[in-house]
């Protein structure tokens, strides 16, 4: 994977803090931490999109009846 440099200036409390709680270098502790948060964007909007397609087409309850039977989950 290619790398590319990305200058952040945070103030020094935050610099301070990373370095207290990390146990890492920084570098590596930004890293993970824009990678954790590009993760939960994607799961964000993914789960838009879901709504957003349930919202349009809905599903029909007795679909799920019919599976949760099938599967043994639903009452007998």
């Amino acid at each position: 994977m290619r790398k590319s440099n990305l200058q952040v200036r945070v103030p020094e409390e935050v610099s301070d803090q990373i370095e207290a709680i990390s146990g890492k270098s920084k570098s590596s502790f930004v890293r993970e931490a824009i990678l954790e948060k590009i993760q939960r964007e994607l799961h964000r909007r993914q789960e838009e999109q879901w709504i957003a397609a349930l919202k349009k087409h809905p599903e029909d309850l007795s679909d799920a009846q019919v599976w949760m039977k099938a599967e043994g989950w639903g009452s007998k």
